[in-house]
């Protein structure tokens, strides 16, 4: 290993030697050793001595390349073991305008990175000391970055690794490529549409600003039955009649919807939302691929990244024309189980229930709905994570809600029995945030995967429906969960 020696600044070093009471003076001292992190020896690493074993290796580059996209900055993919820790992130703020609530001290702690051990910076070809320095700051102790960067690795021959189905996850620049009329990777050529799937009307936000040529998808016609919001508003609907609500609409209705807004099974479809529509757009995925779209990417980030990056949002309104689907929905039958289906899981021992709920939720100490009277989770259900509440992600975001390191999801979920050897249905309270994880494992390449629809709302209105105990299962691996998250105000 090679070493060399970042010189200290003048500057720094006179701020360090000055002494003087006062806010101001107080305000020099900690800028001194803010500086001084960001000093220090930053040594190299050749790509034959790298040793993934010895030190943490930290990925600098957008998450695009880190999943698996080639871009016009580099080769896609990572090494294997290396953790993503993108620069952009570090010029964010984090306070205002992170997709989460949270701290970089948090997102170190949260990847498990050591601020003592030796560390490895890398990105496409030979990382700058700027940006070396920027991870000093941070409180990493022991840099050296890699020398070549991630395309010499590539070129050496050196093991990599990538989400299965990485083109599931398309990012800012390639829509925009599909948008300025060029073909980026893994695009076929054909017609495309991008939707905007909003949890408002489209007024409140669609129309305010949208990406160019995007529609307006509305979660209330396209991915459920919608119902009353609170307890006592169900007592005068038939419990036949309930089981259906929060369940995807009728095939007809399903059909009709998609024809309606100019999607065929050969379309090319890119779904995007904001953070918290983030879930209605993996949804809307879910139904779409039931009906047998067989093109479906999400905007990894979704509006939030787009905006982050500064692109252009167009005002109005635009207006899809009728199609043809082109088959008889649903086309991909097992991509959701009904509640049949579900009660076959829970007596299976190859299969797993996925509880994709938030912690109090799965415990059993709220329903985490107003329109669901009982706190409970299914029978032999295995906690899946989620987030703070019914309507967060936050286990699953990045702080530009991008997705989560798909390594470190399949590791919380291995520790509690779900795995890609397993059928795995996943659930939630109606279907929404377990549709979100189904496509994380649909990108991880699992196969026998599927979202039950009912969720626990239909769960619980059949009362003879075997209920897990309350509390902590007695094999539980965790006391509690691995949350790193802080509950922003919404």
């Amino acid at each position: 290993m090679k070493k060399r020696v970042v010189l200290v600044l003048m500057a720094a070093m006179l701020v360090v030697g000055v002494t003087a009471c006062g806010s101001k003076d107080a305000g020099k001292k900690e800028e001194a050793k803010t500086e001084q992190k960001a000093t220090g020896e930053i040594g190299t690493v050749s790509i034959d001595d790298l040793n993934t074993t010895d030190t943490q290796v930290i990925d600098i580059r957008e998450e695009e390349q880190y999943i698996g996209w080639e871009t016009e900055d580099g080769k896609g993919g990572h090494i294997k073991g290396a953790i993503d820790f993108p620069k952009s992130w570090l010029d964010m703020d984090i306070e205002n305008d992170a997709a989460i609530g949270t701290t970089m001290e948090n997102e170190i702690e949260r990847r498990g990175l050591d601020l003592d051990k030796a560390t490895v910076l890398y990105s496409n070809q030979d990382v700058s000391e700027e940006d070396a320095q920027k991870y000093q700051k941070l409180g990493f102790k022991n840099i050296s970055v890699l020398e070549g960067g991630y395309d010499a690795y590539v070129e050496a021959g050196k093991e990599t690794d990538q989400l299965k189905h990485y083109e599931m996850y398309v990012y800012p620049q390639w829509v925009q490529d599909l948008v300025d009329g060029k073909k980026p990777e893994t695009y076929n050529g054909g017609d495309y549409k991008i939707c905007e799937v909003s949890l408002k009307e489209p007024s409140e936000e669609y129309e305010q600003g949208h990406i160019p040529g995007a529609y307006y998808v509305n979660t209330n016609t396209m991915n459920h039955i919608p119902g009353p919001r609170a307890v006592a508003d169900y007592e005068n609907i038939p419990l036949e009649e309930q089981y259906k609500i929060w369940n995807r609409p009728k095939d007809a209705d399903i059909q009709k919807n998609l024809e309606e807004a100019g999607i065929t099974k050969d379309t090319t479809v890119i779904l995007y939302g904001t953070t918290a529509a983030t879930t209605a757009a993996a949804r809307t995925a879910a139904i779409l691929k039931y009906a047998g779209v067989e093109d479906i990417r999400i905007l990894n980030g979704g509006k939030t990244l787009w905006t982050l990056q500064g692109r252009e949002l167009e005002k109005g309104n635009n207006e899809p024309q009728k199609v043809s689907f082109g088959a008889t929905v649903p086309v991909n039958p097992d991509v959701f189980y009904d509640y049949d289906e579900e009660m076959d899981v829970v007596n299976d021992k190859k299969s797993v229930v996925a509880s994709i709920r938030s912690w109090d939720e799965y415990l059993g100490k709220i329903s985490g709905y107003t329109y669901i009277g009982e706190a409970g989770d299914i029978a032999n259900s295995r906690f899946g994570y989620a987030g703070s509440d019914p309507y967060s992600m936050e286990d699953y975001r990045n702080v530009d809600n991008t997705m989560f390191n798909y390594n470190m999801m399949a590791d919380r979920w291995k520790l509690w029995g779900i795995a890609p050897d397993k059928r795995v249905s996943f659930h939630c309270g109606t279907g929404w945030r377990a549709s979100e994880t189904y496509f994380y494992a649909y990108a991880m390449g699992w196969e026998d995967i599927h979202v039950y629809d009912g969720g626990w709302f239909e769960w619980h209105k059949h009362a003879d429906s075997p209920r897990k105990e309350k509390g902590l299962p007695s094999d539980a691996p965790e006391k509690k969960p691995q949350e790193y998250f802080i509950v922003k105000d919404k």
